[in-house]
């Protein structure tokens, strides 16, 4: 006897009107599992697989060729795009496991990561179920591919916003090709116009994502417009299937084994230095697209017996659940795990993940997805879109964790900086609870930097020169850099007006001075960085400054020729020139006070030893170049001690850059070492600790 009573998230028959049967391919099954093994992989830091991330275009490929063979038999079948049919089965097919992610990865965050990270997850939360996160991150200026435990477990969903406006505006732009040119009767599909607007839209999105790589390659790579053309590939084989299939079954069975061997030679040889999206990306987007085309028809000895195989039409099957989950169970476990994050530990999260994707793709994506409930009707569907956005609103504002700190408005006392950051260092050691109020508040501190708004060359070929400082004077400063010089234009600006100069800052974020030479690894000559560089040498010149100040940052791969190619290039520029030394390297300082239970002594930090050794490199860099040089370290640490509060100020807003309350704090420290009325700067000294203090000679970059 049957049950005719089946539960509710029970697999159905599909509707034929609603779910329109289409010939099944394992091929593509096993190359959605080749995409997703490789970003995982490489998103694992897995040695090897540094070119994993082209696994998203092999995605966006994939993803142009199937929903454009959906909306193609829609218009064989009814002369029409039925949009409310579409974008409900894209609601059924995308939304249910995307919101339960985004959902547990929300509560996960507040139980694993700091207050402030936490704040940020729900923010992207917010982001992410509305498919924008590619917006946001780009906002915000996020490098892809610098995973660490600052990254958001939700970076990843830039790649879905990017797919779901595309979707917002391809059925309505075939729809109007449909439309004028239509003919009698159905089964008509105008091929070759919408080809034709097919091949302009892959032909102005490669062009605009080459231009746009050179210039800022952080928003090219999360652009829709950018990332257009791999979808609009995929869409141009869906259009080209009835010409593809008289293509000799030999030469296809060749392309899809070269298709093969596109994407594994891109997952090899690309890492995160390669410009990607521009034309490097070539190779994975056209390599994903001879895969789909040599497997038209499953050619005798092509790639789908190898792709077809069970294992990868397993993986293929789970692979959005998958990639989904990857990413937040990488990130938050690598938080969680912290110094014990190994190779090992990541391999256990790679195959806990692929235990949850299982999970949660039989017993939750994949019944919701089939429910009849859903696919009895279009718009029960089309609900999806406003009970998923409806559910994250009310779980971020139920989960949001809210802390007691609010900014003050200045320091805490009246004392010179040599003796605030040696009285914080006591503080710290004698385990001084955190204050509820600081300058910056701790909430903001994070985002909190210097702008100077159109005075700066960011994303840009030139700016306007502003004149701060004393416009009356007789002399004049210039700083010039990157986000590193930036951060003390409110110091210098004290000091300079202090002693009645001039000041002019020339600065372009983002930039290292490795990059303003083009001495760094794929740097292009005609990038942004180089180009404004040229033209701000120009401007220093007019300006005729008395003094040069650069500040330093020894991240990058090229820095120690680069500062030291700069120095020389502008030091003809000016009298005399200042290199002030890179600050030292710390963890967040309010990321760390937003612990819980927490006192200052838990934010006190060794100075790094990497650090320790640029430092002695930039001195170098000033010695070689007989230039003036100030070592900034007294500023922030005594005796190696580096706190993470100095005198009720956040010193930085992410442990290397400066905020501006500090800066503007350091502005009598600043004058006294550039000494501009002097031929020399006069170091900043350190202040002994008090007896009572404990001290150590450790080089650890653990909390003390």
């Amino acid at each position: 006897m049957t049950n005719s009573r089946r539960p509710f998230l029970a697999r159905r028959t599909r509707s034929s009107d609603l779910q329109p049967k289409a010939h099944f391919r394992g091929d593509i099954q096993g190359l959605r599992a080749v995409a997703v093994g490789a970003v995982i992989l490489d998103h694992g830091k897995i040695p090897g697989f540094g070119g994993g991330f082209t696994g998203v275009d092999v995605f966006f490929v994939i993803s142009g060729f199937l929903i454009t063979n959906l909306l193609l038999n829609d218009v064989a079948k009814f002369a029409k795009i039925r949009f409310s049919t579409f974008y409900a089965r894209r609601a059924a097919r995308i939304l249910p496991a995307a919101t339960l992610v985004i959902v547990v990865t929300a509560i996960a965050a507040v139980a694993i990561l700091g207050v402030l990270q936490a704040r940020s997850v729900m923010d992207d939360s917010l982001w992410a179920v509305f498919f924008a996160a590619n917006i946001h991150f780009s906002s915000v200026g996020t490098n892809y591919f610098a995973a660490s435990h600052a990254t958001s477990p939700l970076l990843h969903y830039w790649s879905l916003a990017v797919e779901e406006q595309f979707y917002l505006v391809w059925p309505a732009l075939l729809g109007l090709v449909v439309l004028f040119s239509r003919k009698k009767g159905h089964g008509h599909v105008p091929r070759v116009q919408i080809a034709t607007v097919l091949g302009l839209i892959f032909a102005g999105s490669l062009y605009l994502s080459v231009v746009q790589t050179n210039n800022n390659k952080t928003a090219a790579y999360f652009s829709t417009f950018d990332r257009a053309w791999e979808l609009a590939l995929g869409a141009l084989l869906a259009v080209s299937l009835p010409f593809i299939t008289k293509i000799p079954s030999a030469l296809r069975a060749s392309l899809s084994w070269a298709g093969i061997a596109g994407i594994i030679t891109a997952t090899l040889l690309f890492s995160a230095s390669t410009a990607i999206p521009g034309w490097r990306d070539l190779l994975p987007v056209l390599a994903s697209g001879a895969v789909l085309l040599g497997g038209v028809g499953t050619p005798d000895g092509g790639a789908h017996l190898l792709l077809s195989l069970r294992p990868f039409r397993f993986i293929g099957d789970i692979s959005y659940s998958l990639y989904l989950w990857h990413f937040p169970v990488l990130i938050l476990g690598k938080a969680y795990f912290g110094a014990s994050d190994t190779l090992w530990v990541r391999l256990a999260l790679i195959a806990g993940t692929f235990a949850l994707a299982t999970l949660s793709y039989y017993r939750f994506e994949n019944p919701l997805r089939h429910a009849r409930v859903l696919l009895h009707r279009a718009w029960h569907g089309l609900l999806l879109w406003p009970v998923a956005t409806g559910l994250v609103l009310i779980v971020v504002l139920i989960v949001t964790p809210t802390v007691p700190f609010a900014a003050s408005v200045g320091p805490a006392a009246k004392v010179p900086v040599a003796v605030a950051v040696a009285q914080a260092v006591t503080a710290a050691e004698n385990r001084a609870p955190v204050p509820p109020l600081t300058s910056p508040s701790l909430l903001s501190a994070p985002s909190d930097s210097e702008n100077i708004g159109d005075c700066s060359g960011f994303n840009k070929l030139r700016n306007k020169i502003c004149e701060f400082g004393d416009p009356s004077g007789t002399k004049t400063i210039v700083v010039f850099g990157n986000s590193h010089t930036t951060m003390w234009v409110p110091a210098i600006a004290r000091a300079a007006k202090a002693e009645h100069w001039k000041f002019f800052p020339v600065v372009k974020e983002s930039c290292g001075y490795d990059f303003y030479t083009a001495l760094a690894r794929g740097v292009s000559p005609n990038s942004q960085c180089p180009q404004w560089y040229a033209w701000a040498k120009n401007v220093i010149a007019h300006l005729h400054p008395n003094v040069i100040v650069i500040g330093s940052y020894t991240k990058t791969s090229d820095w120690f020729q680069g500062e030291k190619t700069t120095i020389a290039q502008l030091k003809p520029l000016t009298k005399r020139l200042v290199l002030l030394s890179d600050t030292p390297w710390i963890p967040s300082p309010a990321g760390c006070l937003l612990r819980s239970g927490v006192t200052q002594k838990n934010c006190l930090w060794h100075e790094s030893p990497k650090r320790v050794r640029a430092q002695r490199l930039t001195r170098e860099v000033a010695l070689q170049e007989q230039v003036n040089y100030v070592d900034v370290t007294p500023w922030f640490c005594d005796d190696k001690l580096c706190p993470s509060l100095i005198n009720g100020i956040v010193p930085y807003k992410d442990g290397a850059h400066v905020t501006p309350q500090y800066s503007r704090y350091l502005g009598n420290a600043m004058q006294k070492a550039l000494n501009l009325k002097g031929t020399k700067v006069i170091q900043p000294t350190l202040v002994p600790l008090p007896a009572t203090a404990t001290t150590t000679t450790s080089t650890t970059t653990t909390p003390t």
